[in-house]
């Protein structure tokens, strides 16, 4: 089973590329904080912030017209994002807030163009950051249409292994969020997201350690589960 293609909407670190493209801005952007729960913007703005996080967690997310959210991204220390109305002239097609109290570095639209005009090494960094974007976009969109809530969920608990960690079974499963956010990310309830929580348990799978933490009991059982669209 490929790991990242089972991560979906959940946090996830970038590849080099995107400390590179930090590493070009940082001359031109100024520190920032934002409290837990602020806007930095809103669906549908034009103006807006390049960010690169030092410190806390942003999730991206977009209203439903039912009423209902589904975050698309959770971004971390060391990502850079918020940079696509900068290059098309639309607007932001989703929101963005923080999950806790956050600390970047920012910069406003007219400085990131003036630095895109003076620094065109930015174009080649911009473009692979967007496609890995691209790609991540595509991974929400199969983990949403697989059907099976357990199925999801198993594929999402397996994109949480750390590539770190050591390899096998017992590896722990932190959640990167709440359960409710975690489950409103893989698009479901968050009642049938603890049931299959509590099926995958029953199977011996995965163990609750606390809440909002597990432990990887049967690494190729939980596979074969994110493979199998039973419930």
């Amino acid at each position: 089973m490929d790991a990242d293609a089972a991560r979906g909407p959940i946090e996830r670190s970038e590849p080099d590329f995107a400390a590179q493209l930090h590493q070009l801005l940082a001359a031109h952007m100024h520190t920032r904080r934002f409290v837990r729960g602020e806007l930095l913007w809103r669906e549908g703005e034009t103006t807006g912030l390049l960010v690169a996080l030092r410190v806390g967690r942003v999730k991206i997310y977009r209203l439903l017209p039912n009423g209902r959210s589904v975050t698309l991204f959770l971004f971390g220390p060391g990502d850079v994002f918020g940079f696509l109305p900068f290059l098309d002239g639309g607007a932001y097609p989703a929101y963005a807030q923080a999950m806790e109290p956050v600390e970047a570095e920012v910069m406003p639209r007219a400085v990131f163009q003036r630095v895109l005009v003076a620094e065109p090494a930015l174009a080649v960094q911009l473009v692979t950051v967007l496609g890995q974007r691209l790609r991540d976009a595509f991974d929400v969109i199969q983990s949403v249409s697989t059907p099976g809530a357990q199925s999801r969920v198993a594929a999402a608990l397996l994109g949480l292994l750390s590539d770190e960690g050591p390899a096998g079974d017992r590896q722990q499963l932190p959640l990167p969020m709440s359960a409710h956010e975690f489950a409103d990310a893989l698009g479901m309830a968050p009642e049938t997201f603890s049931r299959a929580i509590t099926d995958l348990a029953a199977q011996g799978l995965i163990r609750r350690v606390r809440p909002g933490q597990f432990e990887l009991c049967d690494l190729a059982g939980l596979e074969r589960a994110a493979r199998t669209p039973l419930r």
